[in-house]
């Protein structure tokens, strides 16, 4: 591939991370916003019951998916330059999001009886669930929707569908929130899954109408086998990563106090999702782009090696600003008392340069179709995790927690190198360890000077990495223009 190529698509990789990571931003205002106000208008028993509420419906929406939003995607992308044969895909998916839908609302009707009781001792919010599966039946479709429209590399419209869904949804609610109070709870989330479900339909209708393709419902069941079998391992693997969260959680509820789970929640929520933004915004282009050349090593060796240059040029200078405004963000975010967390994301935050080489390689087991080596990846991972964190807390206390993770992603590191390197023949190539060297380095710097009260040293840090990816990102963008 010519070094123009690499360039478009290097543009392109950015692109889409400005423009997902910006709709995940407004995503993540829109939920504080959304939070505030039911906490001001509602209190405490609002948010437990938003909690609860929504922990059910994705509960439900995962276990019936089978993994579709994932595998789907990664089908309509291999068909991308056939159109019949695109359609096809397409129809069937949708058909798939409807029929699996249908079947996790029911789950969720038959369910509701005792969720209520699980959740509040007592049936009195069996009609809450019952109305819920509703949203489960629209969560459902839309994923089909989404899978279509990321699949076909409608990243754009995508992106306008999550915008305009929760903006919507959101404006529909605040009403609710303040006439209904605690009962506003429930068609809340109604009118925000509706919401984001008809943004979606419409939107995908505009761009890719499907109209022409007559498919059986014997084609359909075919075309879902395909489906079915790299999503019932990506099912499979949220069940097992969710209980073994459930596990350390226990644990650590048992060991220690339910405060000392609150701080792990915070701190893991700081370095894994809100820096993680970044990856999740480079996920939605770059798993379709592997899926369609899952076939050629050449090219997969290019796309996986430029996602991780690219990622560890913007994530470098985020981790220095964290460790440098650690202490504030906590402030902003949570109160005082959350201070004790400081050394947890502080020391945890370097593991996040791990995070980027193995979250990029374990795409391509995905684009390849290899659920089970996929699902025994994140088996291992997972054991890799409980062992990590419970050794940590043991010797180290909370403080622990931040080697624990990155002594996680590191093994993870090697498991997904090894089956990259050993069962796909790839290779990453030398700018990827000068990259992971020089975040590691920087990083590393910033929280021993940040350690030992040397703040300017790290202001030093945080401007030179800024205006040195700034430069590279800057050259990397202009060549061959």
């Amino acid at each position: 591939m010519s070094r123009g190529g690499e360039t478009n698509i290097s543009r392109t990789i950015v692109k889409a991370m400005g423009v997902f990571g910006s709709i995940q931003v407004f995503n993540i205002l829109c939920s504080v916003v959304r939070t505030k106000l039911v906490a001001l208008w509602i209190g405490p028993l609002g948010m437990g019951l938003f909690a609860i509420f929504n922990s059910a419906i994705d509960m439900i929406v995962n276990i019936a998916n089978f993994g579709m939003r994932t595998s789907a995607t990664r089908s309509i992308s291999m068909a991308s330059d056939n159109p019949d044969k695109l359609n096809r895909i397409s129809v069937a998916a949708r058909r798939w999001a409807m029929w699996l839908g249908a079947l996790g609302a029911i789950a969720m009707i038959i369910a509701s009886p005792w969720l209520s009781e699980m959740s509040f001792g007592d049936r009195s919010h069996v009609w809450g669930y019952v109305i819920l599966a509703i949203a489960v039946f629209a969560n459902s479709l839309t994923l089909g929707e989404q899978a279509v429209m990321q699949g076909t590399s409608m990243l754009k419209k995508l992106a306008q569908a999550s915008f305009y869904g929760a903006l919507v949804g959101l404006i529909l609610s605040i009403p609710l929130y303040y006439f209904l109070g605690e009962q506003s709870i429930v068609p809340s989330i109604l009118c925000y899954s509706l919401s984001v479900l008809i943004f979606s339909y419409f939107i995908r209708k505009k761009g890719l109408g499907l109209q022409g393709c007559t498919l059986t419902i014997k084609d359909t069941l075919a075309i879902g086998k395909d489906f079915l079998k790299l999503g019932i391992f990506i099912t499979l693997t949220d069940v097992v990563s969710q209980t073994s969260n459930y596990i350390f959680i226990s644990y650590l509820n048992n060991v220690a106090n339910t405060e000392t789970v609150g701080y792990y929640q915070a701190g893991y929520t700081l370095i894994a999702r809100y820096t993680g933004l970044i990856l999740s915004a480079l996920c939605v282009e770059y798993f379709p782009r592997l899926s369609k050349v899952a076939h050629s090593n050449m090219k997969l060796n290019i796309f996986v090696s430029q996602e991780i240059n690219i990622a560890l040029m913007v994530l470098t200078p985020v981790i220095v600003a964290f460790i440098l405004f650690a202490r504030l963000i906590i402030t902003i975010l949570y109160t005082d008392e959350f201070f004790i967390i400081q050394n947890f994301i502080t020391i945890g935050i370097v593991g996040m340069v791990f995070r980027v080489f193995s979250w990029c390689m374990s795409f391509v087991v995905l684009a390849k179709g290899r659920g089970k080596m996929f699902f025994i990846i994140e088996v291992m991972d997972i054991f890799v995790f409980l062992g990590a964190y419970i050794t940590a807390y043991h010797f180290y206390g909370l403080d622990g927690f931040g080697g624990a993770f990155i002594l996680w992603y590191f093994i993870s590191t090697l498991i997904v190198m090894f089956c990259y390197y050993h069962f796909f023949n790839l290779r990453l190539n030398a700018a990827c360890f000068k990259w992971g060297l020089w975040a590691l380095s920087t990083s590393i710097v910033t929280l021993v000077a940040m350690q030992n009260g040397l703040v300017l040293v790290a202001v030093a840090m945080l401007v030179f990495t800024a205006v040195y990816s700034a430069v590279k990102f800057r050259a990397l963008m202009s060549r061959h223009k």
